[in-house]
């Protein structure tokens, strides 16, 4: 994936020193990838501050469990698996046992399921969870 990120020579000149440019060429980048990758990168999902000139201010992941919406925050990570609560996993666990595990990092769906046991897989990282059964397919 490639991403080009345009400069106007009055956005350079008008800046008035590297590190501000700098915030200026990062703003861009996440504006355009949340703009070419979709909601996957949006507001509710990754935490962004959108500034009054349309740009990405800050990029904060809140820590949120994805399954109850509940506050993750202050919980010990030994409950928590990525930002879910342990309890939400197993609950969601004993509904769909049928359901195909996700990669830790970057979310998509392997070809494992969750029942299966995890000497049986490729990529699973013990006390990590899943990962991309293929390392060179995971995007992030």
């Amino acid at each position: 994936m490639s991403i080009n990120v345009i400069l106007t020579e009055k956005e350079v000149l008008d800046t008035p020193n590297d590190a501000i440019l700098g915030r200026l060429v990062r703003n861009k980048f996440w504006q355009a990838r949340r703009d070419q990758e979709g909601p996957q990168y949006d507001d509710e999902h990754f935490g962004l501050t959108i500034g009054e000139d349309g740009l990405v201010k800050s990029i904060n992941r809140p820590f949120t469990c994805s399954i109850c919406g509940g506050d993750t925050s202050e919980i010990d990570y030994d409950y928590l698996v990525g930002y879910d609560h342990l309890g939400c996993l197993l609950k969601e666990e004993e509904v769909r046992p049928d359901a195909f595990d996700k990669c830790v990092i970057c979310g998509k769906e392997t070809p494992y399921l969750r029942s299966t046991h995890i000497d049986l897989r490729e990529g699973y990282v013990e006390g990590g969870g899943q990962g991309c059964y293929q390392p060179n397919i995971c995007e992030k």
